[in-house]
């Protein structure tokens, strides 16, 4: 949790999923990001859906909405989506309801 004024920043971790390590980090050779991103044997690095929740001042207002819940089985597998606990169940542990949600900006 970070404060910035009168606004608390917090994230929810809505899912796991991988993309290509090359088209992650373009013109950086393997050998220097997989050190740290080791990729799996399809060259995917694990990566995060990092969702921003900003409330203060009467709003409660939530930075992008993750991958979403509707994806088929080989959209699944290929980009190893592992949904974790979702969005709607990281409000409620930080203590809110999808309907509490004011604005939403998608990035």
């Amino acid at each position: 949790m970070m404060q910035i004024g009168n606004y608390k920043i917090e994230t929810i971790i809505s899912s796991r999923f991988r993309l290509d390590g090359g088209a992650m980090f373009g013109v950086v050779p393997k050998p220097l990001w997989e050190k740290e991103n080791p990729s799996d044997e399809s060259n995917r690095i694990a990566m995060v859906t990092r969702n921003l929740l900003i409330s203060g001042e009467g709003k409660v207002i939530l930075i992008d909405t993750g991958n979403g819940g509707k994806w088929d089985e080989k959209g699944k597998k290929i980009y190893a989506i592992e949904e974790l606990d979702g969005l709607q169940n990281g409000l409620k542990s930080l203590g809110y309801a999808p309907e509490d949600v004011t604005h939403v900006i998608n990035t």
